[in-house]
């Protein structure tokens, strides 16, 4: 059985500093409090301090900082 189209997409948090993104679709915002992305469809805002955003390929997006907080768009 083939897995649905919103979990092909695959986020990692390593504890709260490093978040990456597979397939990242589009990075919307980028400043020390947000990082505001596009990922399988959603949008998913990164808040936190000293945040940076690396690795813009189309194969994934690595967040680095202080995380605080992360959201999601409610379309899960």
């Amino acid at each position: 059985m083939q897995k649905p189209e919103m979990f092909r997409d695959r986020m990692e948090l390593c504890g709260n500093t490093d978040m990456y993104f597979d397939k990242c679709r589009r990075l919307l915002e980028c400043s020390e409090m947000l990082i505001l992305a596009e990922c399988g469809g959603h949008r998913i805002a990164v808040w936190g301090s000293g945040l940076s955003a690396s690795d813009y390929s189309a194969g994934g997006l690595h967040v680095h900082g202080q995380i605080a907080a992360i959201e999601f768009d409610g379309g899960l």
